[in-house]
């Protein structure tokens, strides 16, 4: 009997379900949304029912489409968003009937800058500043301003744990989560940061759940699925659920390749969607300040990971859809499609000279990497007053040629620290995207290596799955087993010396900002002081 394999995958609007076979083919896909709340400004919340729901959903939809194969299910692997769950007593502790806090959730931008004051050792691992986007500050958030909630709290976990719980019944962790959002150094022989959380006021946090037990590794069985979530899911019970993973680390694995461990030094692995993450791996200790990482045991057992990123990248161009007069429409799929089709047909036409004076440094959430801080802002140039078509389609195109552009940064950074990457893997909802995947091949300074393989987190996500069924003994046998065939695209040398200008332009701008910005801070921390 064929074996099968069931990957979920939690993003930020909806939750997803793949059927897999052993050798990595995609047999059939459903999805279900699930809401995003906005109970105030800075604020992004869930309601973990809601998305256990949508899981559900998903899930039995999905095995609906290939009845055949629920009774060959061997393993069943969670990936989801970094968003954390708060188990709680009583009425959930968040605003607006909420208990999950989104990845995006800038509330602690404050906490965070107060995190980076104490100079923890802690902060090596996470380039030399918190994100706000990490789990303590939004933790240290809660104690300061919700503290009765806070004082609720039972248990504390990263969502694609928390999807695992809800499926086995048994509670545990993820090093991929605990490593990557967590003061938490699987390296160090005390890995839990205890003298950081005191300093912090968060001295007991690791008594919540079991966060003090040892994690599992990605690939490890997690539990069996209980009797319940094999009602919800509509697999059989018993099989195995793995120890999961955050979903860009999922998307990582699905466009590595097969000879991954052979290329690992020149392979950037990029995951581009509501937010880009790029995700190298290094057998040895790197520190590079402004990127998170490095993390220990991430993904790969023994390797280390970086995370560089931008918190938002697709979201920026539903935005310019949004909210642009001459937009056709609010964002879809296929008006991403039409727009980029139409700027396509034009710069094909005009070349260069089109939008050539709009200029962006594509920080619209704070910046990831290279810069590594969550305060700072987007700054645009070249605005008018028009309100045409054309103005729309220039604004777009601005955008995302920055995302390319702010790529090409993040390489340079890379490589400047030990990496010597030259080709990017690119995954995520823009690889459908005919502008952004010819930016990225021609404007990011290396090679583009795409597939056509659909679904690359979900796909990932099986490969981890295949490892809990004890298909594949490791990660890296499930990439030979699995991985899809690519292919690799050179850049157009008719657009180098445009988009060499348009880079040097971007590298000026984003100096500039951040000189405004820290003129700003310093002048904020003199009122401060007085």
């Amino acid at each position: 009997m064929t074996t099968h394999l069931l990957a979920i995958d939690v993003g930020t609007l909806s939750a997803r379900a793949g059927l897999f076979d052993a050798a990595g083919a995609l047999l059939a896909t459903a999805a279900a949304p699930i809401t995003l709340m906005r109970p105030a400004e800075h604020h992004a919340t869930y309601r973990m029912d809601e998305i256990w729901a949508a899981v559900s959903q998903a899930a039995t939809a999905c095995l609906g489409k290939a009845p055949q194969a629920r009774a060959s299910v061997a393993a069943i692997a969670f990936d989801a968003t970094s968003s954390l769950y708060l188990q709680a007593e009583g009425e959930p502790p968040l605003d607006g009937g909420g208990d999950v806090i989104a990845w995006m959730d800038h509330r602690g931008e404050a906490e965070a800058a107060e995190i980076d004051a104490t100079a923890h050792h802690f902060l090596r691992h996470v380039g030399g500043a918190v994100s706000p986007e990490m789990n303590l500050p939004k933790l240290l958030w809660l104690k300061r301003h919700r503290p009765s909630a806070f004082a609720r709290l039972t248990g504390a976990r990263d969502l694609c744990d928390e999807l695992a719980r809800r499926a086995t019944g048994i509670d545990r962790h993820s090093v991929c989560g605990l490593a990557c959002k967590w003061p938490y150094l699987p390296n160090a022989a005390e890995p839990w940061c205890e003298d950081l959380l005191g300093t912090l006021g968060l001295e007991g946090l690791t008594a919540l759940g079991r966060l003090r037990e040892r994690p599992g590794r990605v690939g490890e069985v997690h539990g069996p699925v209980s009797e319940a979530g094999a009602t919800a899911l509509g697999v059989p019970a018993g099989i195995p659920v793995a120890i999961g993973l955050i979903d860009a680390e999922a998307g990582a694995l699905g466009v590595l390749g097969r000879n991954f461990q052979a290329e690992m030094n020149q392979r950037l692995p990029m995951i581009g969607g509501t937010s880009t993450c790029y995700m190298p791996f290094a057998s040895d200790e790197r520190h590079i300040p402004g990127i998170w990482g490095p993390f220990k045991d991430a993904v790969f057992a023994g390797y280390w990971m970086h995370e560089a990123g931008q918190s938002v990248s697709g979201a920026a161009l539903d935005a310019v859809l949004a909210h642009h007069p001459a937009s056709p429409g609010p964002p879809s799929a296929e008006r991403h499609a039409e727009t980029a089709t139409a700027i396509l047909a034009i710069l094909d036409q005009e070349g260069p000279a089109f939008g050539a004076r709009r200029h962006v440094v594509p920080d619209w959430l704070g910046n990831r990497a290279p810069l590594g801080d969550g305060r700072v802002r987007a700054l645009l140039t070249g605005i008018g007053e028009e309100t045409s078509r054309r103005s729309f389609l220039e604004a777009y195109y601005a955008a995302a040629r920055a995302l390319a552009l702010q790529t090409r940064h993040i390489i340079e950074h890379f490589n400047g620290h030990g990496f010597a990457i030259d080709r990017l893997a690119l995954a995520g909802g823009h690889l459908h995207n005919p502008l952004l995947r010819r930016l990225y091949r021609d404007a990011s300074g290396v090679a583009l290596v795409v597939s056509d393989a659909p679904e690359p987190v979900l796909r990932g996500t099986a490969m981890v799955a295949a490892v809990a069924a004890g298909l594949e003994p490791d990660l890296f046998a499930a990439l030979a087993a699995m991985a899809p065939d690519e292919r690799v695209e050179h850049a157009d040398p008719a657009w180098a010396q445009a988009h060499d200008d348009a880079y040097q332009i971007y590298r000026k701008l984003f100096a500039i900002r951040n000189e405004i910005e820290a003129m700003r801070i310093a002048r904020l921390e003199e009122v401060g002081a007085n």
